[in-house]
């Protein structure tokens, strides 16, 4: 059984690895291809990331309310595999000279849609087939490790990618990640789910219920309220800087295609950093510690983005990324595994949902904020405020039980 538990978890594993790595080829290629291929706007290139993260603020309490009562492997394939349709389709789109600048933006809204289900259902997920708060640490880690992996490999393989098949043929092969990942979640086998994923008591008003009684969970949570708020308001800006970054160095610094994906891939090496070596020297301190030192050092590289962009420095830069990725990289596996632990198994997917929604849909308004303020105030200063901005975060996370110093040992029901 045990044997099996690991199994399926590393099936789960390999296809969110690649579908990942899929992401970042969009990320490089979208702002690109709407600069390059539809001629479009500074400001509209900067605006599609955040449509993709639109859904989130509309759907993602939903979502949340859907997955606890969902069975959570079936969420997972139905995304998956639309998600490939729709990269297909902008390829097809593009090569028939139908696409257009509105079309892709409704694609994008509808890719949006699938990665909200998605992204609140993995973790969900992860406890019914990992159980227990070490296997839970140790599958955060790696899932986190192969984010951060994506994030390093993911624009470099874009940029060669780019190079070889130019960025039309970029988006059949995120289809194909996505597909690969269908096949990977497909073959996930013998565990207990947390539901049979019965719709017929499903209505309105248990919906609107569920969603009520997260939202109370979540906001009477002396520790889950600080860390996901602070998560929010860190994401907001972080994403005026992000919509933006790709656009500065390709406009501003002069960079090809080629050198911006081994520069933001490089940057994120942080992350390794991070994931790997903090987080296990981060076991000797109090978790609540933790949690405020790698945000800390989060916003210092945040902030440094834009002085080394000011300087005219691709190197200071990535050094500034990497500083930025080693903070993050430590933050994020243990929210994840507090939520997962703190939370009750029927209420995970709701928890999970309004961490989605108010960090995510943050992410979506700082994309539209980058592209309003890029219009106003140039590509230069909105990099500034994107960056120092990210400080403010660390106002919101010093409240309440990390306020306190509470060390975060729990006994939450999976």
């Amino acid at each position: 059984m045990k044997n099996n538990k690991y199994f399926n978890f590393y099936k789960l594993w390999l296809g969110q690895s690649i579908s990942l790595l899929g992401t970042q080829f969009t990320v490089v290629a979208l702002p690109l291809f709407a600069l390059k291929v539809l001629e479009t706007s500074e400001a509209n290139a900067a605006m599609l990331r955040g449509i993709i993260f639109i859904p989130y603020l509309i759907f993602g309490l939903v979502a949340g309310a859907l997955i606890d009562i969902l069975h959570r492997k079936k969420v997972l394939l139905i995304c998956s595999i639309c998600q490939g349709v729709l990269f297909l389709s902008v390829f097809i789109l593009t090569v028939t000279n139908i696409i257009t600048f509105p079309l892709l933006v409704i694609l994008m809204f509808l890719n949006g849609i699938f990665t909200t289900f998605y992204n609140i259902a993995i973790p969900s997920f992860l406890p019914e087939i990992l159980p227990g708060k070490d296997n839970l640490k140790k599958g955060n880690a790696q899932l986190a490790l192969s984010e951060s992996l994506s994030i390093v490999i993911g624009p470099m393989l874009a940029g060669i990618v780019i190079t070889l098949v130019g960025l039309t043929g970029l988006f059949t092969v995120d289809a194909i990640t996505y597909f690969v990942c269908f096949l990977c979640v497909l073959f996930i086998s013998r565990f207990k789910p947390h539901t049979e994923g019965s719709l017929k008591n499903v209505n309105i008003k248990s919906i609107h219920k569920n969603i009520y009684e997260g939202l109370i969970y979540f906001k009477s949570h002396p520790v889950l309220e600080p860390i996901v708020s602070c998560g929010a308001v860190y994401g907001f800006f972080k994403y005026i800087l992000n919509s933006i970054l790709v656009i500065f160095l390709y406009k501003v610094m002069g960079l090809s295609e080629l050198e911006i994906g081994f520069v933001v891939g490089s940057a994120a090496v942080g992350f390794l950093i991070g994931n790997t070596i903090l987080v296990k020297k981060g076991q000797q301190f109090n978790n609540t510690k933790m949690l405020i030192y790698s945000a800390t050092v989060s916003v210092i590289g945040l902030s440094l983005i834009p002085i080394m962009g000011y300087l005219g420095t691709v190197y200071g830069i990535v050094a500034a990324s990497i500083i930025h990725g080693m903070g993050e990289g430590v933050f994020g596996p243990y929210a994840a595994t507090i939520r997962q632990l703190a939370s009750p198994g029927q209420m995970l997917g709701r928890v999970n949902a309004v961490q989605r929604t108010l960090n995510w849909g943050a992410w979506a308004l700082g994309s539209f904020a980058s592209a309003f303020l890029v219009s106003i105030v140039g590509l230069q200063t909105t990099l500034f405020i994107g960056g120092f901005g990210t400080s403010l975060c660390l106002i919101v996370l010093l409240r309440r039980g990390i306020s306190k110093g509470t060390n975060l040992e729990y006994s939450g029901s999976i």
